[in-house]
């Protein structure tokens, strides 16, 4: 099983805990989630490392959308299972899953769970992207299993990409960094 815990900033109290089923299947640490929890606009969105996608009321833990993205999107799940931290753009959520035909990110509108596009083939990474601003346009920078690509975060499409094809092991943990005009990627294994 896998938990989504609230708790009071104030005093640590617990406030609600939601509890779903996750078989760990094909993955080679099989002990708790990896992605961060997202709060936005009074609500929660979180990714288990099996594929289980929920937005939440943050107050109550009342599930308002949820998707099994491992059966929706047939994902071809990396080695640590899926780790990405869901991002919020303005009516997005987007949660990146690695699933087949096209769908490595899929952005459903945030408020109802409808999904919005899907895009890229390039397999799962375990870094969250970040959106940043390029001559006045916003740009979600991902680093794939494959590359670092400059994508629309409202269509999907692929602005910008910079191939970085993995020499022993898909293994793109940290997010993008920006500094200026650079970007930053570290791997563990190639550098």
């Amino acid at each position: 099983q896998e938990r989504v815990h609230c708790f009071d900033a104030k005093d640590g109290k617990p406030i609600w805990t939601h509890t779903y089923d996750a078989e760990y299947r094909g993955v080679g640490y099989e002990a708790g989630p990896r992605a961060c929890v997202v709060i936005h606009d009074g609500r929660a969105y979180s990714l288990g490392t099996m594929g289980h996608i929920f937005c939440f009321d943050a107050k109550t833990g009342e599930v308002i959308w949820s998707k099994d993205a491992a059966k929706e999107f047939n994902v071809e799940m990396p080695v640590w299972g899926l780790a990405t931290t869901p991002i919020i753009f303005e009516e997005y959520a987007i949660f990146q899953v690695g699933g087949a035909n096209a769908a490595d990110f899929v952005a459903f509108d945030r408020r109802s769970g409808e999904e919005l596009w899907r895009g890229i083939e390039d397999g799962a990474s375990y870094s969250t992207p970040i959106v940043i601003e390029q001559r006045g346009t916003p740009v979600m920078v991902a680093w794939t299993a494959q590359r670092l690509i400059g994508v629309d975060p409202r269509s999907g499409g692929v602005y910008w990409e910079v191939p970085y094809e993995p020499g022993k092991v898909r293994m793109n943990v940290a997010s993008p960094v920006r500094e200026k005009n650079w970007l930053f990627v570290s791997s563990f294994f190639d550098g």
